[in-house]
Protein backbone atom coordinates (compact mmCIF):
# COMPACT_ATOMS: atom_id res chain seq x y z
CA UNK A 1 0.00 0.00 0.00
CA UNK A 2 1.38 3.23 -0.85
CA UNK A 3 2.03 5.73 1.97
CA UNK A 4 0.58 8.96 1.68
CA UNK A 5 2.53 12.32 1.51
CA UNK A 6 4.66 13.46 4.27
CA UNK A 7 2.28 16.81 5.85
CA UNK A 8 4.66 20.08 6.01
CA UNK A 9 4.83 21.77 8.91
CA UNK A 10 5.44 25.59 9.52
CA UNK A 11 6.80 25.99 13.25
CA UNK A 12 6.49 30.25 13.91
CA UNK A 13 9.96 31.57 15.76
CA UNK A 14 10.87 35.01 17.04
CA UNK A 15 13.47 36.27 18.86
CA UNK A 16 10.60 35.29 21.83
CA UNK A 17 10.57 31.99 21.36
CA UNK A 18 11.75 29.12 23.85
CA UNK A 19 14.50 27.37 21.88
CA UNK A 20 14.47 24.16 23.67
CA UNK A 21 10.05 23.36 22.95
CA UNK A 22 10.79 24.78 19.24
CA UNK A 23 13.38 22.32 18.33
CA UNK A 24 11.57 19.56 20.17
CA UNK A 25 8.57 20.31 18.34
CA UNK A 26 10.95 20.59 14.73
CA UNK A 27 12.74 17.22 16.17
CA UNK A 28 9.32 15.24 17.03
CA UNK A 29 7.99 16.03 13.82
CA UNK A 30 11.26 14.69 12.05
CA UNK A 31 10.82 11.78 13.87
CA UNK A 32 7.50 10.65 13.38
CA UNK A 33 7.70 7.46 11.00
CA UNK A 34 12.05 7.50 11.41
CA UNK A 35 13.17 7.33 14.31
CA UNK A 36 11.18 3.67 15.66
CA UNK A 37 11.69 2.74 12.13
CA UNK A 38 15.49 3.39 12.07
CA UNK A 39 16.10 1.49 15.76
CA UNK A 40 14.07 -1.33 14.65
CA UNK A 41 15.41 -2.17 11.43
CA UNK A 42 12.29 -0.95 9.29
CA UNK A 43 11.77 1.24 5.78
CA UNK A 44 11.90 4.54 7.59
CA UNK A 45 8.62 6.20 6.49
CA UNK A 46 8.57 9.89 7.22
CA UNK A 47 5.26 11.63 8.35
CA UNK A 48 5.90 15.15 8.37
CA UNK A 49 8.10 17.45 6.82
CA UNK A 50 8.48 20.28 9.53
CA UNK A 51 10.39 23.73 8.85
CA UNK A 52 11.19 26.78 10.83
CA UNK A 53 9.67 29.92 9.39
CA UNK A 54 11.07 33.72 11.09
CA UNK A 55 10.66 37.15 9.83
CA UNK A 56 14.31 36.76 8.11
CA UNK A 57 16.35 34.05 6.66
CA UNK A 58 18.98 35.33 9.23
CA UNK A 59 20.02 33.35 12.40
CA UNK A 60 18.03 34.96 15.51
CA UNK A 61 18.98 34.94 18.89
CA UNK A 62 16.94 33.62 21.77
CA UNK A 63 16.09 35.32 24.93
CA UNK A 64 17.72 32.31 26.24
CA UNK A 65 20.78 33.21 23.96
CA UNK A 66 20.71 30.02 22.15
CA UNK A 67 20.63 30.93 18.24
CA UNK A 68 18.02 29.83 16.11
CA UNK A 69 18.26 29.59 12.05
CA UNK A 70 15.01 29.67 10.44
CA UNK A 71 14.76 27.20 6.95
CA UNK A 72 12.72 30.15 5.50
CA UNK A 73 11.24 33.54 5.99
CA UNK A 74 7.81 34.72 6.33
CA UNK A 75 7.92 36.63 2.87
CA UNK A 76 8.90 33.78 1.27
CA UNK A 77 5.13 32.13 0.96
CA UNK A 78 2.31 30.85 2.16
CA UNK A 79 2.30 28.63 5.17
CA UNK A 80 1.66 24.87 5.48
CA UNK A 81 -1.02 22.79 6.04
CA UNK A 82 -0.02 22.83 9.44
CA UNK A 83 0.86 25.96 11.50
CA UNK A 84 3.02 25.55 15.09
CA UNK A 85 3.54 28.15 17.64
CA UNK A 86 5.70 26.88 20.09
CA UNK A 87 6.16 28.65 23.94
CA UNK A 88 6.94 31.91 23.79
CA UNK A 89 9.13 33.76 26.77
CA UNK A 90 6.67 36.81 27.14
CA UNK A 91 4.61 38.65 29.91
CA UNK A 92 2.16 40.44 27.61
CA UNK A 93 0.61 39.18 24.07
CA UNK A 94 -0.22 42.78 23.03
CA UNK A 95 3.51 43.94 23.25
CA UNK A 96 4.56 40.82 21.84
CA UNK A 97 2.29 41.78 19.27
CA UNK A 98 3.75 45.81 18.64
CA UNK A 99 7.36 44.18 18.24
CA UNK A 100 6.38 40.95 16.07
CA UNK A 101 3.63 42.08 13.57
CA UNK A 102 4.79 39.98 11.29
CA UNK A 103 4.57 36.98 12.72
CA UNK A 104 0.70 37.77 14.24
CA UNK A 105 -0.42 38.88 10.50
CA UNK A 106 1.59 35.72 9.41
CA UNK A 107 -0.29 33.26 11.59
CA UNK A 108 -3.83 35.12 10.73
CA UNK A 109 -3.58 34.73 7.13
CA UNK A 110 -2.77 31.17 7.41
CA UNK A 111 -5.25 30.15 9.13
CA UNK A 112 -7.47 32.40 7.04
CA UNK A 113 -6.23 30.57 3.70
CA UNK A 114 -6.95 27.13 5.18
CA UNK A 115 -4.21 26.25 7.58
CA UNK A 116 -4.43 24.44 10.64
CA UNK A 117 -2.72 26.08 13.84
CA UNK A 118 -1.89 25.25 16.92
CA UNK A 119 0.28 26.35 19.96
CA UNK A 120 2.07 25.31 23.04
CA UNK A 121 1.92 27.21 26.26
CA UNK A 122 2.08 30.61 25.65
CA UNK A 123 2.45 30.24 22.13
CA UNK A 124 -1.27 30.97 22.79
CA UNK A 125 -0.70 34.51 22.77
CA UNK A 126 0.30 34.65 19.40
CA UNK A 127 -3.01 33.61 18.26
CA UNK A 128 -4.86 35.59 20.83
CA UNK A 129 -3.10 39.08 19.33
CA UNK A 130 -3.81 37.36 15.80
CA UNK A 131 -7.24 37.68 16.60
CA UNK A 132 -8.48 33.86 16.17
CA UNK A 133 -9.25 32.98 19.64
CA UNK A 134 -12.37 35.13 20.02
CA UNK A 135 -15.46 33.83 21.61
CA UNK A 136 -13.59 30.88 21.37
CA UNK A 137 -12.14 28.47 24.36
CA UNK A 138 -8.64 28.03 25.05
CA UNK A 139 -5.31 27.56 27.26
CA UNK A 140 -2.36 28.43 28.08
CA UNK A 141 0.78 27.90 30.84
CA UNK A 142 -1.29 27.96 34.43
CA UNK A 143 0.90 30.91 35.15
CA UNK A 144 -0.31 32.97 32.61
CA UNK A 145 -4.50 32.55 32.15
CA UNK A 146 -4.60 35.40 34.46
CA UNK A 147 -2.83 37.53 32.12
CA UNK A 148 -4.82 35.90 29.31
CA UNK A 149 -8.15 36.47 30.59
CA UNK A 150 -6.94 40.49 31.18
CA UNK A 151 -5.63 41.17 28.20
CA UNK A 152 -8.21 39.21 25.79
CA UNK A 153 -11.73 39.56 27.69
CA UNK A 154 -13.31 37.88 24.51
CA UNK A 155 -11.66 34.47 25.27
CA UNK A 156 -12.77 31.97 27.55
CA UNK A 157 -9.51 30.95 29.34
CA UNK A 158 -9.49 27.50 30.23
CA UNK A 159 -6.14 27.24 32.64
CA UNK A 160 -6.72 24.18 33.99
CA UNK A 161 -6.84 22.59 30.72
CA UNK A 162 -3.86 20.71 28.49
CA UNK A 163 -5.68 20.26 24.68
CA UNK A 164 -8.39 23.07 23.86
CA UNK A 165 -9.72 22.83 20.90
CA UNK A 166 -11.35 26.58 19.61
CA UNK A 167 -13.80 25.21 17.48
CA UNK A 168 -15.42 22.11 15.93
CA UNK A 169 -13.39 21.70 13.40
CA UNK A 170 -10.46 21.43 15.59
CA UNK A 171 -8.64 23.52 13.05
CA UNK A 172 -6.95 25.53 16.24
CA UNK A 173 -6.27 24.59 19.04
CA UNK A 174 -4.37 25.16 22.16
CA UNK A 175 -1.78 23.41 24.89
CA UNK A 176 -1.00 24.19 28.33
CA UNK A 177 2.20 24.23 30.45
CA UNK A 178 6.03 24.19 28.67
CA UNK A 179 6.02 20.32 28.76
CA UNK A 180 2.14 19.90 26.91
CA UNK A 181 3.88 20.26 23.50
CA UNK A 182 4.69 16.66 24.11
CA UNK A 183 0.70 16.24 24.26
CA UNK A 184 0.38 18.56 21.56
CA UNK A 185 2.79 16.24 19.39
CA UNK A 186 0.80 13.08 20.27
CA UNK A 187 -2.37 14.40 19.39
CA UNK A 188 -1.32 15.89 16.29
CA UNK A 189 0.84 13.14 15.21
CA UNK A 190 -1.99 10.47 15.68
CA UNK A 191 -4.29 13.02 14.15
CA UNK A 192 -2.36 13.42 10.55
CA UNK A 193 -0.50 10.14 10.70
CA UNK A 194 -1.40 7.03 12.52
CA UNK A 195 -2.54 6.33 16.15
CA UNK A 196 0.05 3.71 15.65
CA UNK A 197 3.03 6.15 14.84
CA UNK A 198 2.15 7.90 17.91
CA UNK A 199 2.47 4.96 20.11
CA UNK A 200 5.83 4.69 18.44
CA UNK A 201 6.84 8.29 19.10
CA UNK A 202 5.78 8.57 22.73
CA UNK A 203 8.16 4.80 23.33
CA UNK A 204 11.30 6.15 21.40
CA UNK A 205 11.08 9.60 23.03
CA UNK A 206 9.34 8.54 25.94
CA UNK A 207 6.72 11.38 25.28
CA UNK A 208 3.95 11.01 28.43
CA UNK A 209 0.34 12.35 28.29
CA UNK A 210 -0.06 14.68 31.32
CA UNK A 211 -3.40 12.96 32.08
CA UNK A 212 -3.92 15.27 35.30
CA UNK A 213 -3.94 18.14 33.07
CA UNK A 214 -2.19 21.22 34.66
CA UNK A 215 -4.11 21.79 38.01
CA UNK A 216 -1.52 19.47 39.76
CA UNK A 217 1.47 21.83 38.95
CA UNK A 218 0.12 25.06 39.05
CA UNK A 219 0.57 27.07 42.34
CA UNK A 220 -2.76 28.29 43.80
CA UNK A 221 -2.06 31.57 45.60
CA UNK A 222 -1.73 34.21 43.31
CA UNK A 223 0.93 36.98 44.01
CA UNK A 224 0.39 39.59 46.90
CA UNK A 225 -1.51 42.69 45.11
CA UNK A 226 0.20 45.65 45.83
CA UNK A 227 -2.75 48.65 45.19
CA UNK A 228 -4.74 48.11 48.84
CA UNK A 229 -2.13 48.09 51.77
CA UNK A 230 -4.51 46.50 54.31
CA UNK A 231 -5.23 43.67 52.40
CA UNK A 232 -1.61 43.21 51.60
CA UNK A 233 -1.23 42.76 55.20
CA UNK A 234 -3.88 40.38 55.56
CA UNK A 235 -2.06 38.64 52.83
CA UNK A 236 1.12 38.88 54.57
CA UNK A 237 -0.37 37.53 57.63
CA UNK A 238 -1.31 34.73 56.46
CA UNK A 239 1.00 33.40 55.16
CA UNK A 240 2.78 32.54 58.06
CA UNK A 241 -0.49 31.98 59.77
CA UNK A 242 -2.58 29.75 57.51
CA UNK A 243 -2.76 27.02 60.00
CA UNK A 244 -4.91 28.80 62.80
CA UNK A 245 -8.67 28.14 64.05
CA UNK A 246 -10.12 30.95 62.07
CA UNK A 247 -7.91 33.21 60.28
CA UNK A 248 -10.59 34.92 58.42
CA UNK A 249 -11.82 36.01 61.41
CA UNK A 250 -8.63 37.57 62.87
CA UNK A 251 -7.69 39.33 58.98
CA UNK A 252 -10.74 40.90 59.55
CA UNK A 253 -10.19 42.08 63.39
CA UNK A 254 -6.88 43.45 62.54
CA UNK A 255 -8.37 45.36 59.24
CA UNK A 256 -10.29 47.18 61.40
CA UNK A 257 -12.85 46.56 58.34
CA UNK A 258 -16.73 45.84 58.65
CA UNK A 259 -16.76 41.78 58.04
CA UNK A 260 -19.25 42.52 54.97
CA UNK A 261 -16.93 45.32 53.68
CA UNK A 262 -14.18 43.14 54.31
CA UNK A 263 -15.33 40.05 51.79
CA UNK A 264 -15.93 43.10 49.00
CA UNK A 265 -12.34 44.68 49.57
CA UNK A 266 -10.25 41.08 49.57
CA UNK A 267 -12.53 39.65 46.53
CA UNK A 268 -11.19 43.16 44.66
CA UNK A 269 -8.00 43.12 45.68
CA UNK A 270 -7.39 39.34 45.19
CA UNK A 271 -9.74 37.80 42.99
CA UNK A 272 -10.99 35.36 45.79
CA UNK A 273 -13.64 35.55 48.85
CA UNK A 274 -11.29 35.62 52.17
CA UNK A 275 -12.29 31.85 52.78
CA UNK A 276 -11.51 30.63 49.28
CA UNK A 277 -7.55 32.45 49.54
CA UNK A 278 -7.34 30.82 53.16
CA UNK A 279 -8.20 27.26 50.95
CA UNK A 280 -5.90 28.20 48.66
CA UNK A 281 -2.45 29.04 50.57
CA UNK A 282 -3.51 25.61 52.64
CA UNK A 283 -3.47 23.68 49.86
CA UNK A 284 -0.17 25.04 48.58
CA UNK A 285 1.50 24.86 51.81
CA UNK A 286 0.19 20.87 51.81
CA UNK A 287 1.33 20.54 48.54
CA UNK A 288 4.69 21.57 49.43
CA UNK A 289 5.03 19.61 52.53
CA UNK A 290 3.63 16.09 50.53
CA UNK A 291 6.33 16.46 47.79
CA UNK A 292 9.30 17.86 50.56
CA UNK A 293 7.75 15.60 53.89
CA UNK A 294 7.12 12.16 54.76
CA UNK A 295 4.28 13.09 56.89
CA UNK A 296 1.59 11.10 56.45
CA UNK A 297 -1.70 12.81 54.79
CA UNK A 298 -3.33 13.69 58.47
CA UNK A 299 -0.37 14.86 59.57
CA UNK A 300 -0.18 17.20 56.79
CA UNK A 301 -4.12 18.33 56.85
CA UNK A 302 -3.18 19.17 60.81
CA UNK A 303 -0.07 20.99 59.80
CA UNK A 304 -2.04 23.51 57.10
CA UNK A 305 -5.10 23.76 59.31
CA UNK A 306 -7.87 20.88 58.60
CA UNK A 307 -8.86 18.51 62.06
CA UNK A 308 -10.75 16.91 59.93
CA UNK A 309 -8.63 14.95 57.31
CA UNK A 310 -11.61 13.81 55.42
CA UNK A 311 -12.77 17.06 54.71
CA UNK A 312 -8.81 18.40 53.43
CA UNK A 313 -8.67 14.97 51.26
CA UNK A 314 -12.03 16.24 49.46
CA UNK A 315 -10.97 19.48 49.23
CA UNK A 316 -7.39 19.12 47.53
CA UNK A 317 -8.85 16.56 45.04
CA UNK A 318 -11.20 19.25 44.11
CA UNK A 319 -8.69 21.94 43.95
CA UNK A 320 -5.64 19.95 42.34
CA UNK A 321 -6.95 17.27 40.71
CA UNK A 322 -5.50 14.42 42.82
CA UNK A 323 -5.87 12.83 45.76
CA UNK A 324 -3.16 13.71 48.45
CA UNK A 325 -1.39 10.39 48.15
CA UNK A 326 -1.79 10.74 44.21
CA UNK A 327 0.18 14.16 44.09
CA UNK A 328 2.45 12.67 46.69
CA UNK A 329 3.67 9.55 43.95
CA UNK A 330 3.43 11.67 40.88
CA UNK A 331 6.28 14.57 42.41
CA UNK A 332 8.41 12.26 44.38
CA UNK A 333 12.06 11.79 43.66
CA UNK A 334 12.73 8.11 42.26
CA UNK A 335 14.36 5.92 44.27
CA UNK A 336 17.88 5.84 42.21
CA UNK A 337 17.93 9.49 41.51
CA UNK A 338 17.77 10.34 45.45
CA UNK A 339 20.06 7.71 46.21
CA UNK A 340 22.12 9.22 43.55
CA UNK A 341 21.84 12.86 45.05
CA UNK A 342 22.78 11.24 48.38
CA UNK A 343 26.15 10.19 47.01
CA UNK A 344 29.41 11.75 48.28
CA UNK A 345 30.94 14.49 46.79
CA UNK A 346 33.83 14.33 44.76
CA UNK A 347 36.89 16.53 45.93
CA UNK A 348 35.98 19.05 42.70
CA UNK A 349 32.41 19.35 43.54
CA UNK A 350 31.31 16.72 41.45
CA UNK A 351 29.80 13.59 42.26
CA UNK A 352 31.94 10.31 43.29
CA UNK A 353 31.63 8.71 40.01
CA UNK A 354 32.49 5.31 41.43
CA UNK A 355 30.18 5.59 43.67
CA UNK A 356 27.12 6.42 41.03
CA UNK A 357 27.99 3.37 39.18
CA UNK A 358 27.20 1.28 41.75
CA UNK A 359 23.82 2.87 42.55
Amino acid sequence: MQMPAPVKVSIVVTPEVEPSVAIGIHDGFWAAGVLWNRIMGEAETPRFIPELVGASPEALKSSTGVSIMPHRCFDDGPAAHIVMVPTLMISSGREFGRTNPGAVNWVREAHQNGSQVFSACTGSFLLAEAGLLNGCDATTHWAFADQMKSEYPLIKVMGDRVLVAANDSASLVTCGGAAAWMDMMLYLVGRFATPEDAMRLAKVQMYDWHHSGQTPYSRLTTKSQMGDRIIRNCQEWLADNYASVDPVTEMIRQSGVPRRSFGRRFQTATGYAPLAYVHRVRIEEAKQLLETESHNVDHVAALVGYEDAASFRRLFKRMVGETPTEYRRRQAVSVVARDILSLPQAANGGFDIQAAKAV
